[in-house]
């Protein structure tokens, strides 16, 4: 059953609406502060005041997931609810990647406290550039495709997503055994890692639009 199907349960009351548009929320409040801590490291764009441009931000995606969290908890105690258990379940699920988005984020800026003091921009260009306007724009789809429960738009996000885990993985491979200087290559790596994360995060949430709740976070591994 895709999560479209879900909706459909709720047209009267609007609840799943409702959730829909915290959690794309959420979504949008990790982009802008992607932006922001890609920006800094990557770009060289100026570190001013990430209070507000991350960890406010932050603050406020952790606050919805215990919104939300408490809304399906809440929304579960109705007597009759248990035709909703596979939606709750489905929103349980997403705000928890929606969440580790802002936190992974954060991980990305706090690198700039690892770069030398003289910073070959276009090094980090090189390796960073295209990476980061992949990740920046699956921001964007993945949030789309969520909040329109659009399954084929959620199936291309899911299948961008891996390819570019494997690519960044081939890219980390690419640096260990060049000859970059050492807190350069660290630097680079953990960026990598840092997005490969990003994206499989956004991969769990839109399969959650595409897949039967027991296999969400599970879209390419096959059934024994």
């Amino acid at each position: 059953m895709g999560f479209g199907s879900f909706l459909d349960l709720f047209k009267e009351d609007n609840w799943s609406n409702e959730l829909v548009e915290r959690i794309s929320e959420m979504l949008e409040l990790s982009q802008s502060m992607f932006t922001f801590a890609s920006g800094v490291v990557v770009n060289g764009t100026p570190d001013t005041d990430p209070q507000t441009q991350l960890y406010d931000r932050d603050k406020r995606i952790n606050h919805i997931e215990r919104k939300v969290r408490r809304r399906v908890v809440s929304r579960l105690s109705v007597k009759g609810s248990r035709a909703e258990v596979p939606s709750a379940l489905i929103f349980m699920n997403v705000v928890k990647d929606g969440e580790r988005l802002g936190d992974y984020i954060k991980n990305v800026h706090e690198v700039k406290e690892m770069q030398p003091d003289e910073i070959d921009r276009e090094l980090y260009l090189k390796w960073l550039g295209e990476p980061t306007e992949v990740v920046s724009g699956l921001f964007v789809r993945t949030r789309e495709a969520f909040s329109e429960s659009d399954e084929a738009h959620a199936g291309q996000v899911i299948k961008k997503a891996k390819k570019q885990g494997r690519r960044y993985e081939e890219l980390i491979r690419e640096i260990m055994t060049s000859n970059i200087k050492t807190h350069d290559a660290v630097c680079l790596v953990m960026v990598l890692r840092f997005y490969k994360r990003l994206v499989s995060h956004m991969s769990n949430i839109c399969s959650t639009v595409v897949m039967p709740v027991d296999m969400i976070d599970f879209y390419d591994e096959p059934e024994n």
